[in-house]
């Protein structure tokens, strides 16, 4: 199997091919032990993101790695770092850049033995959003006053807020110490001023190291 070579971009392939892949490997005694979790504790990977942000009402595109290490087969705690920009406009007259840096950490409970090589899990954790923002008029005849009142004011406040994260997943294993792994996660920021909830969705390839 070559699975390992292919880019990040094209995980959502793999899904078409691995079970076949997987049913004509299933013979080989590394799938039989799964001896490669149990020996090798930490993992780390790499996940594409779409997030679908309340406030731009628009879905971005989002990036980012992380790493999990395991207590046991049914737990494991982690760190994540991610990234997305976009660019909206809060009026006929003002554009507004946003920027969001997301560190997290996390706790999964891994649902074991469920089918050769699937493992669903549940997460939860805190992460700290760092907000850059920016604003620009597109009308230069627009009233300064009006157009860059509202935004600047309440995204000012936010430029770093912390934030809570559930969400659940499904890993697939593709290789002994590969997985693909499928998940959803929901961002609560907590913040009054504005909804900048995120609800993402995620596909990723974890490598036990």
């Amino acid at each position: 199997m070559q699975k390992s070579s292919l880019p990040v971009l094209l995980p959502l392939s793999c899904l078409l091919f691995v079970p076949l892949a997987y049913s004509q490997d299933a013979s080989n005694p590394q799938y039989k032990t799964a001896s490669a979790w149990s020996e090798a504790p930490v993992s780390a990977g790499v996940n594409i993101t779409t997030a679908d942000v309340d406030l731009t009402d628009e879905n971005v595109f989002a990036f980012g790695v992380f790493g999990d290490y395991y207590t046991g087969q049914n737990l494991s705690v982690g760190l994540s770092l991610d990234y997305w920009a976009d660019e909206f406009n809060s009026s006929r007259a003002q554009r507004v850049d946003l920027e969001n840096l997301i560190i997290g950490a996390n706790a999964k409970f891994h649902f074991t033995n469920i089918m050769a090589g699937l493992k669903p899990y549940v997460l939860a954790g805190l992460a700290a959003h760092r907000f850059q923002v920016s604003t620009a008029r597109r009308d230069p005849s627009a009233d300064a006053t009006d157009v860059l009142s509202e935004y600047d004011r309440d995204l000012q406040d936010v430029e770093g807020e912390l934030g809570a994260d559930f969400g659940a997943g499904l890993s697939y294993t593709i290789q002994p110490a590969m997985d693909l792994v499928g998940e959803l996660k929901y961002r609560r920021v907590l913040d009054r001023t504005l909804d900048l909830d995120q609800m993402n969705y995620s596909l990723a390839l974890a490598y036990m190291m």
